[in-house]
């Protein structure tokens, strides 16, 4: 079972990961632009935020507990470019998603 603290490093690892990649999406909007280096740059330390809390959780944990947490992003990317980027999630996308679970679930088990 995960501590407290095992649960809060995986989770921002996560968050962290997903944003930064949101925020390199961004950045792809407007190349070239001053704004366009902030939010790659901000991308950028997210990205290495996230190692480095996964570094960190290593320390205490398996990786196969962690390797879960790393399939979450495989869905909060897209949702999060549905809410920023007003994308569309297809059909395909919620059977991806589905597998995805289902494949969490059944290493887990």
């Amino acid at each position: 079972m995960l501590t407290a603290s095992e649960l809060g490093l995986c989770l921002a690892s996560v968050l962290c990961s997903s944003s930064s990649q949101l925020f390199i999406k961004s950045a792809t909007a407007r190349p070239r632009s001053l704004r366009s280096l902030l939010l790659l740059g901000v991308g950028g330390g997210l990205q290495l935020s996230s190692i480095l809390l996964v570094v960190v959780a290593l320390r205490t944990m398996r990786l196969s507990q962690l390797t879960p947490f790393a399939a979450i992003a495989y869905l909060l990317v897209p949702i999060g470019s549905h809410v920023v980027f007003k994308e569309r999630l297809l059909p395909r996308f919620w059977a991806g998603a589905l597998l995805i679970v289902i494949g969490v679930l059944y290493i887990n088990s």
